[in-house]
């Protein structure tokens, strides 16, 4: 009796059938599972359960375990378990569980977890990073945008403070404890570690009690954006400067046929850099700006054996410092971001077997003066982003108007690379100081514009006297552009005083006379300033006591002093006793 007390009180459902599917016995549980009604010992078990696999038991003697079946919209599981007496089978015992609230439970945990799943892969999968910090700036995620930036897995990031984070140097400055002191979002830029700048922006989360329990960063790399933005200005300054040399060789192509000179500096310069044409050593060009360098240096390359080759100009001065390598040395593809595929070939490739003319070389960044220094010594050179060295069968002229040596003592240009370069010094004097040239220079010019612009003029004497006398401190590329503008703009035929701008016409009274060129000591310079003021008397007065009267001394002093510079013309000449 107390057996079967606790049989109808067993909290799962038991039934038990005999060998021919009969039932024998049924607890309370079952009952109410199955919804069995009135008396039902003996009835056939089927009829209780249409659906059951007891019968597969009965016929295998083998046990089946988590069946389910539908019961009046219920879900049972049904466990078989047969029964032996001396290893007949007598029968089976059957358990029941409604497990409808718990199969609810599963859909719902499997749902949860796919949906997780999702989220986890959206979460992984974004290119910004995400970072979720608790209300007190514990990380408590990271994606994997996050470890890209910051070069370490999530799990290391997971459970550190924000604060300790920025003390290890993984970015700076952390946004989220001003986020949690402002309660509002805020947008920032970032540097990273690793020398990234992203921008980042951090959102608190609120519970219902107004609490922040969490904070959300998303941060973007703008890296990238700020290098292409830079190397999109650079590129535009490039083109800006390649825009204003074209315009100036195209003004100065009316003089690289010939190099115009009657003064006799100018034909001892002429006959040293025929000789150097014939020979590749390197030549450095010195001389002031619009002296005609760059003419010199093309007359050099025509006339030697490389002619039939390009001649290739570089302004150092007018390329940007961080395209200067690939411009000159070329880059292979991928070396950089928006680089050509198949990458390109700088300067020194595209002028392989001619010439290569380095203007304003005093303007090359000690970065690539290296460089340059290797291609002088080592004739080959290597792209950016290559691994293999190119031949470099090039001759190189440098031109510059500033003083290398003094460079070189503020450390500004290598003495290593200045020697490699000056191996064959040319000096271009400025137009000052070879006047017999003017004249020529300016029928050069007259000639060159008539046949451009169909105009004839000609230059009046008194209009030549007022042209020698000015300093020129723009030199031939100055005589150029004004005989190029009194051409254009005067109308009858000759160029009269009254055609001159105002500061050659009154260049006595308004220019100054003495133009200092470099930094030298005083005593260098009154030496210098006495013997081109001697010269100039000389060659205007051919008397001495003139020469003192112009320059406000006593007569002996001039003898004196052209004694002492050695520029004493013959006695005859002269009213010496």
């Amino acid at each position: 009796m107390q057996f079967e007390v606790i049989f109808q009180e067993i909290y799962h459902g038991i039934l038990m059938i005999d060998s021919n599917g009969y039932i024998l016995a049924c607890n309370k549980a079952a009952r109410e599972l199955l919804g069995i009604t009135g008396e039902f010992i003996g009835e056939k078990a089927k009829e209780v359960i249409p659906n059951s696999e007891m019968y597969k038991v009965l016929e295998t003697g083998t046990p089946i375990f988590n069946d389910k079946i539908d019961i009046g919209g219920r879900v049972i599981l049904s466990n078989y378990k047969p029964v032996f007496e001396r290893e007949r089978l007598t029968g089976v015992v059957i358990s029941f569980q409604d497990i409808t609230d718990l199969e609810t439970v599963a859909l719902e945990l499997k749902a949860t977890k796919e949906l997780n799943k999702e989220l986890e892969a959206i979460f992984n999968s974004s290119y910004d990073e995400i970072y979720v910090t608790d209300g007190e700036g514990y990380t408590l995620r990271v994606n994997k945008a996050g470890e890209r930036f910051y070069g370490m897995k999530a799990e290391e990031l997971v459970g550190k403070h924000v604060i300790k984070l920025e003390e290890l140097g993984l970015f700076s400055p952390s946004i989220t404890p001003q986020v949690l002191k402002t309660k509002k979002r805020i947008t920032l830029v970032q540097t990273t570690k690793k020398g990234q700048r992203i921008i980042v922006t951090a959102n608190p989360v609120f519970d219902e009690k107004g609490q922040i329990i969490r904070v959300v960063t998303n941060s973007r790399d703008i890296t990238e954006l700020s290098n292409l933005r830079q190397r999109l200005e650079d590129v535009e300054k490039l083109m800006n400067n390649y825009r204003k040399e074209i315009v100036k060789l195209n003004k100065e192509r009316i003089i690289t046929s010939e190099i115009i000179s009657k003064s006799a500096t100018m034909k001892q310069l002429l006959e040293l850099a025929e000789k150097v044409a014939g020979v590749d050593s390197t030549v450095l060009i010195e001389g002031e700006s619009g002296v005609g360098k760059g003419v010199i240096s093309l007359n050099i390359h025509q006339k030697s054996k490389r002619n039939k080759h390009s001649f290739v100009t570089i302004n150092c001065g007018a390329i940007p410092e961080n395209l200067m390598e690939s411009e000159l040395f070329g880059y292979e593809g991928g070396a950089f971001t928006n680089a050509k595929k198949e990458g390109k070939k700088g300067l020194f490739e595209i002028a392989n077997g001619g010439t290569v003319f380095l203007d304003e070389i005093a303007e090359l960044p000690l970065s690539l003066q290296v460089k340059l220094l290797h291609v002088l010594q080592e004739k080959r050179f290597m792209r950016v982003g290559g691994n293999e060295y190119i031949e470099g069968n090039v001759r190189i002229i440098a031109a510059t108007n500033r003083s290398i040596p003094r460079l070189i003592k503020e450390r500004k240009f290598r003495e290593d690379l200045y020697y490699r370069l000056n191996v064959v010094p040319l000096f271009v004097p400025p137009l000052r100081h070879r006047k017999e040239d003017i004249p020529a220079l300016i029928e050069h010019f007259l000639d060159a514009f008539l046949e451009k612009f169909e105009l004839y003029k000609k230059v009046a004497p008194e209009t030549l006297e007022l042209l020698l006398n000015y300093n020129w401190p723009g030199n031939v590329r100055e005589l150029e552009n004004l005989v190029e503008r009194l051409v254009v703009t005067v109308d009858g035929i000759e160029i009269l005083p009254n055609n001159l701008p105002d500061y050659i016409l009154h260049a006595d009274g308004n220019t100054e006379k003495v133009v200092v060129l470099d930094i030298c000591s005083l005593k260098n310079a009154t030496k210098e300033l006495e013997f081109q003021l001697l010269k100039k008397a000389l060659s205007k007065f051919h008397n001495t006591y003139k020469m003192a009267e112009a320059l406000e001394v006593n007569q002996s002093t001039i003898v004196r002093k052209m004694q002492k510079y050695g520029i004493l013309k013959e006695k005859a000449e002269l009213d010496i006793p």
